[in-house]
């Protein structure tokens, strides 16, 4: 690459695409079939780089929105494609930010020649496992989906429906491994503080958003009422939300979706641990795209949830592979996917 960037020609291509689940995708407040996501691809010179992300309309957004505030970025804004910390200041935290970033941290990498585990210089440390996520059906259904995963590490169940508790506790009795809960937001304080009171039994490792967002001494209270660490995740976005959060909860869950991509994320780790929070890092409907761009940072994080891909029919642009939880990100330069949109 010549050392005068701006003789270089960018190019920034959005793409829309349906991505079908392998089974119905219910939590306390939604029910999913098919994942609809935004794929950008970014183009220097020669090179491209690709993003994902499955916007959230829990936040108010769509695919056309998201796709229509990349469609008005002009690339030439980032002068160089290692302006990586440049993109925080053209778009805000979220989700066009999100597949942004990630495209551009790819691009860099493919640059480089290095992948983006060894150019954010965290090769080599081994990431824990990841869970895979059970989401809200029949419990007979739940149960048996425990059972078959019984020779995994770790399970999320989804919660926050009447009747959870039961199920958590039937799931249990087959599930040997590390079970955690996840309400997203579905229960209310006081049914927070009894539910949890009655789980502390089940041995659980963590709960996810018991809550609604917003009410930080609601939220302080019911962790303060059990021994199960509670994390918010609805709750944060950013490393400004992370700080606000420190003596309100155990940790946080951090998403590039949320964070804006992968620059505000490690702002985002950093911030929690100065202020002594564990960090979980979770993943959304999305394919190995944004799954592999989030699994080059596990190694800095404590609980991992990146099972994306393994929720869809099938992926089409594998990356990170999975073994019983255990992942490994590829040793390619860039994110290090397989056929993604470029």
């Amino acid at each position: 690459m010549p050392a005068d960037w701006s003789r270089e020609s960018w190019e920034l291509e959005v793409t829309q695409l349906d991505l079908e689940l392998a089974e119905r995708f219910t939590i306390a407040r939604e029910t999913w079939t098919v994942a609809r996501n935004v794929f950008v691809t970014l183009r220097f010179a020669s090179v491209s780089g690709v993003g994902e992300v499955n916007p959230d309309s829990y936040l108010g957004e769509t695919v056309d929105s998201v796709a229509a505030q990349l469609e008005a970025i002009d690339p030439r804004s980032l002068e160089n494609p290692f302006n990586l910390e440049g993109i925080l200041e053209i778009l805000p935290a979220g989700s066009a930010r999100a597949a942004l970033d990630i495209a551009l941290h790819d691009l860099a990498g493919k640059i480089a020649g290095l992948s983006i585990t060894k150019l954010l210089g965290v090769k080599g440390r081994v990431p824990a496992p990841t869970s895979l996520t059970l989401p809200i059906a029949e419990i007979d259904k739940m149960v048996e989906r425990a059972r078959s995963l019984a020779d995994h590490p770790v399970l999320k169940m989804k919660v926050g429906f009447d009747g959870d508790v039961d199920a958590v506790s039937k799931v249990r009795e087959v599930f040997p491994g590390t079970l955690r809960i996840d309400a997203n937001t579905g229960w209310n304080e006081e049914e927070a503080k009894k539910r949890l009171k009655e789980l502390e039994a089940l041995d659980i490792e963590l709960c996810e958003q018991p809550i609604p967002i917003g009410d930080y001494d609601a939220l302080g209270r019911v962790t303060e009422s059990t021994s199960i660490p509670v994390f918010a995740d609805e709750d944060v976005k950013t490393s400004r939300d992370v700080a606000a959060l420190a003596g309100v909860v155990d940790g946080v869950n951090l998403k590039l979706r949320k964070t804006g991509g992968l620059r505000e994320a490690m702002r985002a780790i950093a911030t929690a641990r100065a202020h002594d929070l564990k960090v979980m890092l979770g993943t959304d409907l999305v394919s190995g795209v944004a799954a592999t761009a989030e699994a080059h940072l596990a190694p800095l994080v404590d609980h991992l949830d990146i099972d994306g891909p393994l929720l869809l029919k099938e992926d089409p642009f594998p990356g990170v592979t999975y073994d019983k939880g255990r992942i490994t990100v590829p040793d390619l330069p860039g994110l290090g996917v397989r056929g993604a949109p470029a």
